[in-house]
Formats: structure tokens, C-alpha cells, sequence
């Protein structure tokens, strides 16, 4: 029993570290403090999850269960109470905003399809799971639809009581599921860029530089596009390659989502960039695999050295003719003073 525990702990361990890389505006929205008095309760709620993310595959009018869960890492009980809520891409950057408001006209919600949650009575370390039940409509839409289960957690000794202050710690695991059907899969490129100093162009002085994607989702369905952007020198060969949206991460529906790469020393190592350069952006996406493509150009040529070069070249032409000049005047000098007679004298 006590190994089991253990490797439970050691999952729910690295899946709230998960969740921090995957979705920390979860957690920046939806943790607020409940304010009644000027008392202070400074036991430290937290907890931990687990799995962060949740696929799910379903037709419509299915019934699904699923599970969550939920472990006290606090040093104090806690009364754990869940809600379901909206949420959408934050820019693109690829974050989950939560929707608090009631927006009717989200095509993609699925909160009202998650019954209602239990709330649940934890004691320190203590890990419990969570059933949760989605009952999808005969009539959802085909494609991706988006919910955040969120978690808060208060002290059963602050619950019914109308003075004090509860830090209460809230988590979200974010579901994303799909309903079977008329699901379309589309991808655009909407920028392929390449910058050096954060500044976009397609000269450049020096290297390194960093390669910038904006995808867009133009299908009805969350994809993950996986690929490589890789950079030819002017006579064809392979400079190197950097990888695009490695951990995969999702692009939601109706969505765009911005990937950077840099070509630098750790792709390259101690190469100089010089020249013309070609680089291909391949990424495939979907199900059946799709594959999109785009292509850039860029020309790295090093101005303040070929300046110098160019300086250094007008000094030494200019040099050596003004000593070639001294050279053959003196020659001419040396002559004319063998071809003059020699001067008598009379006694």
C-alpha cells in the first residue's frame, strides 16, 4: 500500500509541474482571496492534481466517465468544491484564458455537459478520486470543444463563519475533447519571419538569428503541428535545423499561436554565417497527417568588416602606389645622373 501511495504521489508530483508549463494563466485567473475580515488565516492551502490535461474522443449523445485526482499538500484540511468554466486561447501565445462570464455564444463550450461535482473532504497528503461524468448532446457540434475543471479549497473551520480571511488555493485541469463527426482540419502560416536583435528583415549583419511562425487554426478541431525549420547555405548544403512547437502544444479552433526558434551556436556551433541562405518551414498536423509547408530567404554579409576590408584594400592601393611613384622617380634619377659627362676643369 505504502508503494502504491508513493508512486501516486511521485504522478501527481510531476503533473502539477506539468500543469505550471502548460497552463499557468489557469492559475493566475482563478486564485482570488475571500475577504470578510481584518483575520488572517495563514495555513497555506494548496493541492495537487492529476492529470492536467484531458482528451477525450466522443459521438454525440454519449455518456463518458472520467477521473481526477485531487491529493492535500497543505498542512491543514481542506473542503475541496469544483466548477467548470469556458476557456479560450490567450493571444499567441498558446496560454488558456478562463472564461468567467456566461458567454451563450461560445460554439465550443462544454461546461454545461460536466455534471455537477461532489465537493470532497481532505485531510494533509491525503489523495482522493474525483469521478466526473460528461453527458454530450445528440445535437454537439462536430470538432473541439474546451472546459477547465477548476478546484478551490478552503478550511472546514472558515466554512458557515462570517469573520476571517481564507488565501483559497485554486487549480485547473483543462479537458479537451472532441465530438465525432463533420470535423474539418486546417492550418495556415500567417508569418514566417527571420530577425536578428529582435529586428525582422532579410540582410543582416551578423548572426545569430531566430526564426518566428504564426499558425492558424482554420479547422473546427484542436491540432498539435510538429516539424522543423531547416536552413540551407547558397550551394545547397545543410547549415542546420530547429525544431517547431517541440513539447507539442495545441492550437485551438479559430485560433493562431506564435513558435520562435533560434540558429545559434548550440544548433550550428562555432559556424559563421556568411552568405545566402534558404530556410523550410515543414510541419504536419491532423489526422490523417497533413503537411504544410513555407519558405524564406535571408542574406547575412558582414558590412563593418568588408568596410574595413575595403579601407585597408584604398590605404595599400594608394601605398604601394605613391612608393611604386618614389620607386621609379629615383630610378629615373639614378639614370640621369650615369648619362651626364663629367665635368673637366681648366688648369
Amino acid at each position: 500500500m505504502r508503494k502504491y501511495l508513493q508512486k501516486i504521489s511521485s504522478i501527481l508530483a510531476l503533473s502539477v509541474l506539468l500543469t505550471g508549463i502548460v497552463a499557468p494563466s489557469v492559475f493566475a485567473a482563478t486564485t482570488a482571496p475571500t475577504t470578510t475580515d481584518t483575520t488572517v488565516n495563514n495555513s497555506g492551502q494548496a493541492l495537487e492534481i492529476a492529470p492536467p490535461l484531458i482528451y477525450l474522443t466522443v459521438n454525440p449523445g454519449q455518456t463518458v466517465a472520467t477521473q481526477i485526482l485531487i491529493r492535500d499538500v497543505s498542512g491543514t484540511a481542506l473542503t475541496v468544491s469544483g466548477q467548470v468554466n469556458d476557456f479560450v486561447a490567450s493571444g499567441d501565445s498558446g496560454s488558456p484564458k478562463v472564461i468567467l462570464n456566461n458567454d451563450t455564444n461560445n460554439p465550443y463550450t462544454l461546461k454545461d455537459w460536466i455534471a455537477p461535482l461532489p465537493s470532497l473532504q481532505l485531510v494533509p497528503k491525503q489523495i482522493k478520486t474525483l469521478p466526473v461524468t460528461v453527458n454530450v448532446p445528440a445535437n454537439a457540434s462536430p470538432g473541439g470543444h474546451y472546459g477547465v475543471i477548476r478546484f478551490t479549497a478552503t478550511p472546514p473551520s472558515l466554512n458557515g463563519q462570517t469573520s476571517g480571511v481564507s488565501l483559497s488555493a485554486s487549480i485547473g485541469a483543462l479537458m479537451l475533447l472532441t465530438v465525432t463527426g463533420n470535423i474539418t482540419q486546417g492550418l495556415t502560416v500567417q508569418q514566417f519571419t527571420v530577425a536578428h536583435d529582435g529586428k525582422t528583415g532579410s540582410i543582416f549583419s551578423s548572426g545569430p538569428v531566430s526564426f518566428t511562425e504564426v499558425l492558424k487554426n482554420t479547422g473546427n478541431v484542436h491540432v498539435q503541428p510538429v516539424g522543423q525549420v531547416v536552413v540551407k547555405d547558397m550551394f545547397g548544403h545543410t547549415l542546420g535545423a530547429v525544431n517547431v512547437n517541440l513539447p507539442p502544444g495545441n492550437i485551438l479552433p479559430n485560433s493562431s499561436r506564435k513558435f520562435t526558434q533560434a540558429l545559434d551556436k548550440s544548433v550550428i556551433g562555432n559556424k559563421k554565417l556568411l552568405g545566402r541562405y534558404t530556410a523550410t518551414m515543414t510541419v504536419t498536423y491532423g489526422s490523417p497527417k497533413k503537411t504544410l509547408t513555407s519558405n524564406l530567404s535571408f542574406w547575412v554579409i558582414p558590412f563593418k568588416t568588408i568596410a574595413i576590408v575595403i579601407i585597408v584594400l584604398i590605404a595599400l592601393f594608394f601605398g604601394l602606389r605613391y612608393a611604386l611613384r618614389r620607386y621609379n622617380q629615383r630610378v629615373l634619377e639614378q639614370a640621369q645622373k650615369r648619362q651626364q659627362p663629367p665635368t673637366h676643369h681648366q688648369q
